[in-house]
């Protein structure tokens, strides 16, 4: 992709904000270490409030995933159809969407669920179908495609053939795409790979005249294990929804398949983020595209897939959806879990390496923050003005606080009084810190949450494994947060900044 230089000088605004954030306090110490202070202290109520946000929202995510294990999504299904035991808005919303002739059976309705694979074995993709085929709905609704890459040879042709003999007669149909190798204008990963798949199955379908409109897409990584509700509630969602086809459906990815075998460093990220991605479900109003999502096949045929040219697809997929309809978009949660593996390799070194790079490939989700700028410009006259402004607030300060937050509130809060004595021995110097102590305090009952809900909510835990052990992990969290948050995010800047762009890296799926 051949930028211009007005857009490389976008591309450097999230790292000269990150970097300023934290150089300028030290340098500024020697001269004005009050007005540092305040702005710390500003900062450090910045991620108090944020920390208390977290755990509202947290714990009302995991109220509302617990109230979905038991519920009914086959009786529902029926009673949508049948307009029983609705409640009055449910009803209302009922009748408009038949009055307005936008109202959908749940028969009518076929999921194709794709899934992107480049080099996995066949035990990682074996159990992903398993799972799979054991959901609580008719499998013959359901069109798998296994979506292979042409560069890795016969061995992936040769795994699709053994799972489409072990799994044959399961489904509805059973496809097997392979992406060229090198198109041009594509990088390699993911979104190159399931939009072939997408544009192949398209064509099938299309000449064999089905209809657009009634088809939900699934893409799935090769070590994702679906809820056995994932395909039922995904149907209730959609079918209720109104202007459907401007929305994703995005279940909760949480990263506890293997999650007791991982080196413990592993585990409080895997489960981090998956408590993450519970609060951001809870606020569906700041809620992305997120690695395995769902969106109907026309929405995605009209917008052709996928991006291609970009190693984060998923985020990246919000933004091109947004802009294509004109900001009438939104991610829907399902509070349904669809589970993925946690990072693990070959032994410790690399299982920690690949962390450190899976988590940047996410947080080089900033440089939607220079495509976002353009397309605005582009689209100016057709979308809201406030609402895709807040939209865009909520990008970057997100991506700039992931760089800048855990390295100021642990190392930069002692900065002015170390860097300039006379503000240290002062009155205001003791006035400030008192008030962060105070914030910090506070703040650790988010970690006490975190601690409570990993124990109702992980798979149980081996014998051998003692609860002490277990707690003790959490001691991790500053050196998780810096090391493996606030640093790779800032490489991922940098890299922007300089022009040096990442490159997809697969994260190998390890089965003891």
């Amino acid at each position: 992709m051949n930028r211009s230089f007005g857009y490389r000088l976008l591309e450097m605004i999230p790292a000269t904000l990150s970097w300023s954030i934290l150089i300028l306090p030290v340098v500024l110490s020697f001269v004005v270490p009050l007005e540092v202070s305040i702005f710390i202290a500003a900062f450090v109520f910045l991620w108090f409030f944020r920390t208390v946000e977290y755990i509202w929202f947290l714990l009302l995510s995991y109220f509302r995933f617990r109230k979905y294990e038991l519920f009914d999504f086959e009786t529902a299904l029926k009673n949508w159809e049948q307009g029983k035991n609705l409640t009055k808005e449910e009803s209302l919303h009922r009748q408009i969407l038949k009055k307005s002739n936008d109202f959908l059976l749940a028969k009518d309705i076929r999921h194709i669920v794709i899934i992107a694979t480049c080099g996995e074995p066949f035990e990682v993709l074996d159990e992903t179908i398993i799972a799979l085929s054991e959901s609580k709905y008719d499998m013959k609704k359901v069109l798998l495609c296994l979506a292979t890459e042409e560069r890795m040879g016969e061995e992936s042709a040769e795994i699709a053939v053994r799972i489409q003999e072990k799994f044959k007669g399961q489904f509805g149909r059973f496809f097997h795409t392979v992406h060229p190798d090198g198109i041009f204008g594509e990088v390699r990963g993911k979104g190159g790979n399931i939009t072939h798949a997408g544009r192949e199955v398209t064509k099938i379908l299309e000449s064999e005249g089905a209809k657009l409109e009634n088809y939900l897409v699934t893409t799935l990584d090769a070590d994702n294990k679906v809820h056995q509700d994932y395909l039922s509630s995904l149907t209730l969602a959609y079918i209720r929804a109104g202007e459907r086809q401007n929305k994703s459906y995005q279940p909760l990815p949480l990263f506890f398949n293997n999650i007791w075998e991982v080196p413990l460093l592993n585990r409080m990220i895997a489960i981090s983020g998956g408590f993450w991605h519970m609060v951001e479900s809870a606020r569906p109003y700041r809620l992305h595209n997120f690695s395995s999502h769902a969106q109907p096949l026309k929405a995605l045929k009209d917008m052709d897939f996928w991006a291609v040219d970009t190693i984060v697809e998923d985020g990246h997929q919000y933004w091109r959806s947004y802009f294509h309809f004109s900001g009438k978009y939104s991610v829907e949660p399902l509070f349904v879990p669809i589970y993925q593996d946690a990072v693990m390799n070959k032994n410790f070194q690399k299982t920690v390496f690949a962390q450190y790079k899976q988590i940047r490939r996410w947080a080089w989700g900033c440089s939607d923050i220079p495509f976002v700028l353009v397309q605005w410009w582009k689209n100016a006259k057709n979308i809201p003005v406030f609402e895709t402004l807040i939209h865009f607030l909520r990008l970057m300060e997100g991506h700039i606080f992931w760089a800048t937050g855990a390295i100021m509130i642990t190392l930069a809060t002692p900065v002015p009084g170390m860097l300039n004595q006379g503000y240290g021995d002062s009155i205001y110097s003791a006035n400030i810190s008192s008030i962060l102590s105070f914030f910090f305090q506070i703040s650790l009952s988010g970690i006490f949450v975190m601690m409570i809900l990993s124990f109702i909510t992980l798979p149980k835990p081996p014998k051998k494994m003692s609860y002490f052990k277990i707690m003790l992990q959490w001691i991790f969290i500053p050196v998780m947060t810096i090391g493996f948050g606030a640093i790779p995010a800032l490489e991922a800047q940098t890299r922007l900044f300089f022009g040096k762009y990442l490159g997809f890296n697969v994260t190998e799926k390890i089965r003891e």
